[in-house]
């Protein structure tokens, strides 16, 4: 189950949890919500919460000790456990490989415990990883317990999350804020929401009022390594030269052109597919479900797409390819970058 219906269901607690995936922002989240249903204070909470971390390499007896324990100084055990790898199967094992192997006994006993927690008893597993959902230990938590899937945020995705987070710090954001900021995360490879809250929370005790505009978002939010590459293609959409070079100087001063040409490379690749979208009669918003992109980004991709010709694109497209082994093989130069920035402003 995703969050919201995680959320949901701690109305009615359950003695077993398996908290797993990528994103660690939910499962950390996912765990204090747990404790603060199960706790009234943080003095039952520092006599009755056990911490395993298997990333220590814990036995699993040590673990199965833990849940069967009978509690001594209070009415409770919880039992966290975390970065449990035994959710997860070996890269090149098969399901078929699984049920060939001999039963582990002590996995077993591992199982029996989780089945026939004490009513006293807690327990909560925290994986890193997505756990691998053929495995007897998951199929068990499964019919026993809740399961939350945390799996990361792609930039369409994270509306819900942003909406949620704003309200909770009792701020907004005003539309050249909201622009600003889904601009700015859609060319993020990847989503930290750890990093955003941060950020939010910082942005928010500056500002006095409750709308943040985009002028608080520049000054306040540490920018990742990619937005100073971002400002570069919207330079490039604008065909603004002047300051194109100056931001393509900026990356090579850096040493950054090999993750540029990748990003220039996700960059053209876009504007062609939302030209060849664009001719299918797909426009403006609509543009965000073949992009795979949040629809406000994807109608800028669309808009920007329309400055540039077919024929452009194509060829930008191939001398990429030439500067990414050329650098790779350390026989370019920043003029390979150059050649291509003035070819697309021109």
């Amino acid at each position: 189950m995703n969050y919201k219906e995680f959320f949901t269901s701690l109305k009615n607690l359950k003695h077993v949890y398996l908290l797993s995936g990528e994103e660690s922002y939910y499962i950390d989240r996912g765990v204090e919500d747990i404790l603060k249903k199960i706790f009234k204070n943080n003095d039952e909470r520092k006599d009755s919460l056990i911490k395993i971390d298997c990333d220590k390499k814990i036995d699993i007896n040590e673990i199965i000790g833990a849940i069967e324990t009978t509690p001594f100084f209070s009415d409770k055990n919880v039992i966290l456990i975390k970065n449990a790898t035994f959710f997860k199967t070996k890269a090149g094992t098969s399901e078929e490989d699984n049920k060939s192997k001999k039963k582990d006994p002590t996995m077993d006993r591992l199982i029996e415990a989780i089945e026939n927690i004490l009513d006293t008893n807690f327990v909560i597993f925290t994986t890193k990883e997505t756990a691998d959902k053929r495995k007897k230990i998951y199929k068990s938590i499964a019919k026993v317990g809740i399961i939350l899937e945390s799996e990361p945020l792609k930039s369409w995705q994270i509306d819900n999350w942003l909406n949620f987070t704003l309200k909770s710090l009792k701020k907004k954001f005003d539309p050249e804020a909201q622009k600003y900021f889904m601009e700015t995360i859609s060319i993020l490879p990847e989503i930290s929401l750890n990093y955003l809250e941060n950020e939010l929370k910082k942005t928010a005790l500056y500002v006095e009022g409750t709308v943040i505009t985009k002028k608080d978002l520049q000054l306040m939010m540490a920018e990742p390594p990619e937005v100073s590459s971002f400002a570069l293609t919207d330079a490039i959409n604008e065909k603004n030269f002047k300051k194109s070079m100056y931001l393509l100087n900026a990356q090579i001063n850096e040493n950054k052109e090999i993750p540029l040409i990748a990003l220039l490379v996700r960059h053209i690749r876009l504007l062609i597919r939302a030209k060849h979208f664009i001719k299918q009669g797909i426009k403006g918003k609509a543009l965000g479900t073949p992009l795979a992109l949040n629809p406000f980004i994807a109608m800028k991709i669309g808009e920007s797409a329309a400055k540039f010709s077919d024929s452009t694109l194509e060829e930008v497209f191939l001398m990429l390819a030439d500067a990414d082994y050329f650098y790779k093989t350390g026989k370019a130069g920043s003029e390979f970058l150059e050649k291509i920035i003035r070819k697309l402003i021109t």
